[in-house]
């Protein structure tokens, strides 16, 4: 299990989350709870509610939508965010390729930290930005 310190150092790494200052990102380890899920399991599947976000630590996730590219996140990759801030239904469906560490921030720790901090929110919200015009291009065809 990864300490409150390894954690932030871990996040400051990620794309989605390496624009937050050190005290937002301690903030965010300290209701980040590390599971570690055997190959094969889903962590949502296509038209569930979003109740968490999910960061990969090690191993990979299998992501297969309708409307969404499918692709295999790694290490550093935040999955379910978007219905997270949307309080839409999920995208997709994730299915662990392997035996996968990650960091699963529950839906309302995640709202109370937004909340409380504005700076983090802008952050996290620009590095969701820049992942996704990434990982889906064609959303922002012009």
């Amino acid at each position: 299990m990864l300490s409150a310190v390894e954690k932030v150092l871990f996040l400051m790494r990620a794309p989605v989350t390496s624009d937050a200052s050190t005290d937002a990102l301690a903030r965010l380890a300290s209701v980040a709870h590390e599971v570690e899920v055997a190959l094969g399991q889903r962590l949502f599947t296509l038209g569930d509610q979003s109740d968490a976000v999910w960061v990969v630590l090690d191993g990979a996730v299998r992501i297969e939508g309708i409307e969404v590219p499918s692709r295999l996140a790694g290490p550093g990759d935040f999955i379910g965010g978007l219905a997270l801030f949307s309080d839409g239904a999920q995208a997709a469906t994730a299915v662990t390729a392997v035996t996968t560490r990650l960091l699963r921030i529950d839906r309302a720790d995640l709202h109370d930290l937004l909340d409380e901090d504005g700076e983090f929110a802008r952050a996290l919200f620009s590095g969701l930005m820049r992942t996704l015009r990434l990982t889906a291009p064609s959303l922002f065809a012009a």
